[in-house]
Formats: C-alpha cells, sequence, structure tokens
C-alpha cells in the first residue's frame, strides 16, 4: 500500500502535466505529505509508462515486475562476465541471484518495492568497486553510476552497500596497490554520484534541515535464531531468508573453500556472516540506541548476504561444470539445462507457498473504502486484494506500513488523527473539511465558502518548507505556521478560496539542471567512448 501510493501520485502527477512529485496531495491522506521528499521517484515512472499504455495499475505492476526482473537478469550478467570473463559463469549467477529466495520474498510475497529495485545494481555497485581499487582504475564511472541507481531506488540500502563496501576496502587495505591514485578514482566516482543524483539528494537534505520531521520508526524486529533461518532456508520457505541453494553454501561451502581465489573465499565468509548476523547470535539489543536501529529488521543484510553467496555459489557450479566435461563428458548445455531447472524449480516451490498462504488466509478484496473507524485491512494483518476497478479505494484512506513517515514531530496521537482525517480547526471548533478539497499535482485547494469572514482556521495540511498559500484574490506567500507543523489562514471576505502549493526552491530547479546535464554529459562520454574503439577497431582491421 505504501509503494502504490507512491506510485499513484506520481502517475497522477504525470496525468495532469506535472513530472516531479514534491508533496503528496491525491494519495498518504491528502494532507500535503512531504514522503517524495525521502523515498526516490525517479525508477517509477516505468510504471506510470506501463499503466498509461495498459490503463491498467494491476497489469501495469506485474509488467514493472518482469521489466524489472529483466534487468536485474541483465545487470547480474554483465557485472558476472566482466569480473570473470566467463559466460557460463555469468549466466550461472545472474540465474542464481536474480531467482533468489529473498528477492521473490520482497518482490512477490512482501512487495517492498523500493528494496527490491536497489538489488538490481548491487552487482553492478560490486562492479565498480572491484574496477576502482583492484583492477582499472579508470572505470571509476561505473561505481558512480552503480551508486547513483542505488541512492535513486532506497536510501537504506545504499547506506548499507556503502558501509558494506568500507568494511571490505579496510580488510583488503594491504593488497590495493596505487593507493593514492585509486582513492583519487573513488573520489571521482562519489563526486560525479553526487552530481548524478543531486536533484535528489539536495531536496533531501534542504527539507530534513527546514522542518522538524519524524523518520520511519527505529529498533530491531523479526530476528530469527538460527536453527528458524536454517530450517526456514531448507524448505525455500518465501521468508526473510537466503533460500536452500544459499543456506547449503553457508552450511556446505567451506569444504570447497581451498580450491577458491581469495575474492571467492571473502564472498563466501562475508555471505556466511551476514546471515549470522540477521539471527539472535548477534546482540541486536545492545545496539537499539545507536544508529544502526534505523535498520528496522535486521534480515535486511540477507539482501548484501545474497549477491555475496551467489557469487561464491556461482564459482563452485561453474569448476563443477568444467570438471564433468572433462571426466564425464557432461556438456556445458547440459549441466545449465540442470541449473537453470534447478533454479525455477525452487523458484516455483516459493511462488505456490506464496498463493497457497494467501488462498488460505481469506485475504478480504478491498472492495470498500477503508475508514479510520473501520480500517478493515489491518485485521487481515494489513493483507488484501486488488484488482483495477477497486484499487482507488485505498487511497481514501491509509493508516498503517509508512503513511505518517516524515510528518512534523508536532503532528501525533490525535493530533495526527484529526489531520488525517481533514478536521480542520474553525475559531477553535472542529469541522469536517474533506468536502471542501480538491487536490491537483503539489496542490491543495479548500473552498471556504458558508464560513465567515476573518475566522481563523487551522487546515489538516501539513508543513514544509517551500509550501506557500494563496488566500483568496491575494499573491502566493509563505503561510502562517501552527505550533504543530500544520497551515493556518483567516478567512478572506471575497473570493474564499484557499491554495496550498509547493513551490520549487532554487535549490530544487538548480539541483534538476545539474543532474541533468551531469547524465548529459555521461551519455556524451559513452558513446564518444564506443564510437572511438569502433574506429579504431576498423582501422586494425583494415591495416590486417
Amino acid at each position: 500500500m505504501f509503494h502504490a501510493n507512491r506510485m499513484e501520485e506520481l502517475y497522477r502527477n504525470i496525468q495532469q502535466g506535472s513530472f516531479i512529485p514534491r508533496i503528496s496531495t491525491a494519495t498518504f491522506n491528502q494532507v500535503g505529505s512531504g514522503i517524495n521528499f525521502f523515498y526516490p521517484w525517479l525508477l517509477l515512472y516505468p510504471w506510470v509508462l506501463l499503466r498509461l499504455v495498459t490503463n491498467n495499475p494491476i497489469s501495469a505492476f506485474y509488467l514493472y515486475i518482469i521489466l524489472e526482473t529483466f534487468v536485474t537478469f541483465s545487470i547480474s550478467y554483465y557485472g558476472m562476465h566482466k569480473y570473470s570473463g566467463s559466460k557460463r559463469r555469468a549466466l550461472i549467477f545472474s540465474l542464481l541471484y536474480t531467482f533468489a529466495n529473498y528477492r521473490l520474498f520482497l518482490v512477490f510475497h512482501q512487495n517492498v518495492l523500493a528494496e527490491s529495485i536497489a538489488y538490481t545494481f548491487l552487482p553492478l555497485v560490486l562492479l565498480g568497486f572491484y574496477e576502482v581499487f583492484f583492477r582499472d582504475k579508470k572505470k571509476w564511472p561505473l561505481l558512480a553510476i552503480g551508486m547513483s541507481l542505488l541512492l535513486y531506488s532506497h536510501m537504506l540500502t545504499t547506506a548499507l552497500t556503502a558501509f558494506f563496501l568500507l568494511i571490505t576496502l579496510l580488510i583488503f587495505w594491504r593488497n590495493v596497490v596505487e593507493k593514492g591514485a585509486r582513492m583519487l578514482s573513488a573520489i571521482k566516482a562519489v563526486g560525479l554520484s553526487i552530481l548524478l543524483t543531486a536533484f535528489y539528494l539536495f531536496p533531501f537534505i534542504e527539507q530534513t534541515l527546514g522542518n522538524h520531521l519524524r523518520a520511519s520508526w527505529t529498533g530491531f524486529n523479526f530476528i530469527q535464531q538460527p536453527m528458524q533461518v536454517i530450517e526456514s532456508s531448507i524448505n525455500n520457505e518465501p521468508d526473510h531468508t537466503v533460500g536452500f541453494l544459499l543456506i547449503l553454501t553457508v552450511l556446505l561451502g567451506f569444504t570447497y573453500l581451498r580450491n577458491a581465489p581469495v575474492l571467492e573465499k571473502y564472498s563466501y565468509f562475508a555471505g556466511l556472516i551476514l546471515v549470522v548476523l540477521t539471527t539472535s547470535l548477534f546482540p541486536w539489543g545492545g545496539f537499539l540506541n545507536t544508529p544502526l536501529a534505523n535498520l528496522q529488521f535486521p534480515f535486511r543484510l540477507n539482501g548484501l548476504a545474497t549477491v555475496m553467496l551467489c557469487i561464491y555459489l556461482s564459482f563452485i557450479i561453474n569448476n563443477m561444470i568444467i570438471k564433468l566435461k572433462v571426466k564425464y563428458q557432461v556438456t556445458t548445455i547440459v549441466s545449465l539445462l540442470a541449473v537453470i531447472a534447478i533454479t525455477f524449480g525452487l523458484m516455483l516451490t516459493t511462488s505456490h507457498q506464496i498463493i497457497n498462504q494467501r488462498l488460505s488466509a481469506n485475504v478480504p478484496m478491498l472492495n470498500k473504502r477503508p475508514t479510520p473507524e473501520n480500517y478493515y485491512p489491518a485485521k487481515n494483518g494489513a493483507y488484501y486484494n486488488l484488482t483495477s476497478e477497486n484499487w482507488h479505494n485505498m487511497f481514501y484512506y491509509y493508516g498503517h506500513n509508512g503513511a505518517f513517515d516524515y510528518f512534523p514531530v508536532a503532528v501525533k496521537g490525535k493530533i495526527n488523527d484529526a489531520v488525517v482525517n481533514h478536521q480542520a480547526i474553525v475559531d477553535g471548533k472542529k469541522v469536517y473539511f474533506a468536502n471542501r478539497l480538491t487536490s491537483k499535482p503539489n496542490q491543495l485547494e479548500y473552498n471556504l465558502t458558508g464560513i465567515k469572514a476573518g475566522a481563523n482556521v487551522k487546515l489538516p495540511v501539513l508543513y514544509y518548507k517551500n509550501d506557500f498559500v494563496k488566500i483568496g484574490n491575494e499573491h502566493f506567500e509563505k503561510p502562517t505556521v501552527t505550533k504543530v507543523d500544520t497551515i493556518q489562514v483567516r478567512v478572506p471576505k471575497h473570493d474564499k478560496q484557499i491554495i496550498i502549493k509547493y513551490r520549487n526552491s532554487v535549490l530544487d530547479n538548480s539541483t534538476l539542471v545539474v543532474s541533468l546535464v551531469s547524465w548529459l554529459g555521461v551519455l556524451i562520454i559513452y558513446i564518444g567512448n564506443i564510437t572511438r574503439k569502433k574506429k579504431i577497431h576498423e582501422t586494425v582491421f583494415k591495416t590486417n
């Protein structure tokens, strides 16, 4: 429901000619939530385009998942092929990673769209990191582009990945040659990534510093016992674990370490440690009052564990295929078909378990609009079935899983309930304002006809930096803000139309230009390099 609100907001914005959602006016309870400053929206554009083509949000969603899966497979293949030089290993890795249990859990079981998109680009980030510090330092743009795409997807996953890469660098620092030159390449990558993400990153910082907001909740939930993780993985359950193949890699992978190169050994041990960190063996309770509490779910480390274990397992399987061919004349095609059959077989078992869980839970259809008084999705663990016909019902009231993230800190408890219920305060009295509200992209309009001139009205609209208000015939001005960071107006004598609008700041506009120019520059340089290599190849071919 959280990501559906984000997608719907972008869709309605684009429908009306606005391509950048700032405040949410059609979704997230229509109170001007600033969620779009804190969750990247760029990679949701393909879903909008698919919906415009199909005119069906559900079909668009599944087509989007197909597209995401294809891109994940392609990037995984590219990353491993560049790293290992083996097309066979690249195919094995991309199969293992794309259809890994944890990724299927995010995509199909939890519909955690932002995090699942982030793992699409993780192999590219790892390849860029490897090139910068261990191979061709001139390929630092790979790291910059990978981290940028990661940040476009999910901020927390980006932070986790950056922390993991830092630890990896410290472990291998003594093995890094040309340290100064490689650090310079890394600094270039960071600089380019900042430019490419400036249109999101700097407004994020501006709103964080310019408002007193409550972020998402902190803490550690869903920590399992080690045996629970092993059992769930062995059963290949659609759960927040690494799944059957990768838990076998964790348990038995040490038997192949003697034949493995250093980086493959590191992949195994990194994956093993990350899996252990998701369990109760790690004393998470001691970190409740630290920044680590922003992790929320230690099982999120399974994303990094998955990619590292897939790297190691792809090495093992690739070597096994070579040995089978040499010793038993088993062709590569037969071996790869066996890998594909096993991978898809496990994927199907996970899919069937998800379907059976949904059927046995008697998940209801969302055929009526949820209300604060009867928030019936929560009665079924916040699960419900959607169709294209009932899709719009979820946007009238939304009260769980991040619905109130990044609200002003003062908007809590009864005040929070009043705001999302569209209760205004008119001269100290509560008045229901939902029927007076009209939403447009980045703009809320209230018709105050019937309310006496001069009345003091506290609107159920959240205030964020760069919000402006137009009262009647007056010009847009900075609004009067209440003690709880909502917007307050005085009713005019004539033209009682009130407009609250987010207006792009100089920072919003300038950083958008910076990012567009930076991406254009990257594209021009890339095309130039391709053209130059092609000319050199043609020249060499003609000479020979």
